[in-house]
């Protein structure tokens, strides 16, 4: 054998070692989580979204809640501020279209805060696509540690790999060579407004993998409320549909045990929150089930509910991206089993001024059809540049019903524990006002209430390509992909 066949072939070997290694090592401590299911009562839970819509005269409307009630909490809290972001930069490609400049108004938020209460502990973590995976300054960024704000950039590279073809080349002969914020030569791949970054944060962004969470906690008086969200604190993205839940009471320090796992396999220490917050606010009134769940847990937690339904149930999912395939063939089964079932999903059309074409949601909601006979009735959320955002499931079950919702899309990279997740499960009876709540958020958009146009039907993004089906597949198997 010659000397340069050798060599080829013991670097595929090797290759093949790290692609394996790297997709199958376990996460760092206390990642994929279950926390503890805690009683809350059900007045301490409220549900919350942001939606755009067109309105009778064509207008196009966005209606926000989510962020208000974020700036709520950090005007409210005296001691303690924690935040988990994925999406904080301003960058943007079409500034004219930005509904919100998110970005800078939390930071300006914080900034008053410390000014106002110096001694308040601020913790921020976030992922480093928004330092372009250090290839670029990030403005609020600096800003916020200048003012004191523990800032802490995720380091991904503690994670398993989703794309394990490209990730095993980038660790074996890229990673080394660190990044530059100062030398780039490549244009900016968000905005045409920031200094070039190095091809070295190209190649880092291949990876496809993220701290995908949004999670906002703040200390209010003697306890301490978190917001659990799909939505970002990001210019871009401000006028996406989006869905949360915020939660007073004891579900803070499962929160806070989670993201200081983040911060320590970063190589950071969270501040710390207050100590003797109280876990409830009143003694005696109907209380729900909750649960935070991070990673795989999710998914976990979601086929178990989707089980669990029998004749005359009912499951409503309203989500951004739908790919993974136990959960497509949880569906289908149920659906044969009865239970009545209803998806809206985005188009998959839009993305920050760019145009898609349709995967992952189009080909599954075409198999979804298809392999229930009909039985399973979906919808698209119409878009108009932004995006439905939204990751939510509601599972009727008897007199009760259960609200899964936060961060994860429903697809391998985000429920296999490759992204970073963070969720919550709550379960009451259907009567609860949170639960009626989200209910009728999907009602409206699935009826396109009141003369306002939320969604279209099926037909309308129809999309029965063989070749997107084969494309979406290998995507979603082999993690080639952005969702």
């Amino acid at each position: 054998m010659k000397k340069r066949t050798k060599i080829i072939l013991i670097l595929l070997i090797w290759l093949l070692f790290v692609g394996f290694y790297q997709t199958t090592k376990k996460l760092p401590e206390n990642l994929d989580l279950r926390g503890e299911e805690h009683d809350i009562y059900v007045e301490n839970i409220e549900f919350l979204y942001d939606l755009t819509y067109q309105n009778l005269n064509g207008e196009i409307i966005s209606e926000q809640t989510i962020f208000d009630a974020v700036f709520s909490l950090i005007e409210e809290a005296q001691a303690y501020i924690l935040i988990d972001a994925f999406l904080f930069n301003a960058y943007t490609r079409e500034p004219d279209k930005i509904y919100r400049h998110l970005t800078p108004e939390l930071t300006e938020k914080l900034v008053k805060k410390k000014e106002a209460n110096p001694d308040i502990e601020i913790d921020f973590i976030t992922d480093p696509i928004n330092i372009v995976y250090g290839g670029a300054i990030n403005t609020e960024i600096e800003k916020l540690k200048s003012i004191g704000v523990n800032v802490i950039v995720t380091d991904l590279k503690a994670l398993p790999d989703s794309n394990p073809i490209y990730s095993a080349f980038w660790r074996t002969f890229i990673q080394w060579f660190g990044n530059s914020g100062s030398y780039g030569l490549i244009p900016h791949p968000f905005t045409g407004d920031e200094p070039k970054v190095t091809l070295r944060s190209y190649f880092d962004m291949l990876n496809f993998k993220a701290n995908h969470r949004k999670v906002f906690m703040a200390d209010q008086e003697e306890n301490a409320a978190v917001i659990i969200t799909s939505g970002n604190p990001h210019d871009g993205s401000s006028a996406h549909s989006n869905v949360a839940l915020k939660i007073t009471g004891k579900l803070w320090q499962d929160v806070y045990d989670a993201e200081a796992a983040i911060a320590r396999f970063s190589g950071r220490e969270l501040q710390g929150p207050p100590l003797g917050l109280d876990q409830n606010i009143r003694r005696e009134a109907e209380h729900a089930k909750i649960v935070f769940l991070t990673e795989n847990q999710i998914k976990k937690e979601l086929l178990a509910h989707i089980s669990e339904t029998t004749a005359n149930d009912a499951i409503h999912m309203a989500i951004f991206y739908l790919a993974d395939r136990q959960i497509i063939k949880a569906l289908v089964k149920a659906s044969e089993r009865g239970v009545h079932i209803k998806v809206i999903l985005d188009p998959n059309k839009d993305a920050f001024g760019f145009e898609k074409i349709g995967i992952p949601n189009r080909p599954v909601a075409e198999e979804l059809l298809e392999r229930s006979s009909g039985k399973i009735e979906v919808r698209w959320y119409d878009t108009h540049g932004e995006q439905f955002h939204s990751k939510l499931a509601i599972i009727k079950h008897g007199q009760e019903a259960s609200l899964l919702l936060g961060s994860a899309n429903f697809t391998r990279r985000n429920l296999n524990n490759y992204n970073l997740e963070a969720n919550v499960s709550v379960t009451a009876a259907e009567d609860a006002f949170f639960i009626k709540a989200a209910a009728d958020y999907f009602d409206k958009i699935w009826e396109n209430r009141d003369g306002k146009y939320y969604t279209a039907s099926y037909k309308a993004y129809k999309d029965e390509s063989a070749l997107k089906k084969i494309v979406y597949l290998i995507q979603e198997y082999a993690g080639l992909s952005s969702f």
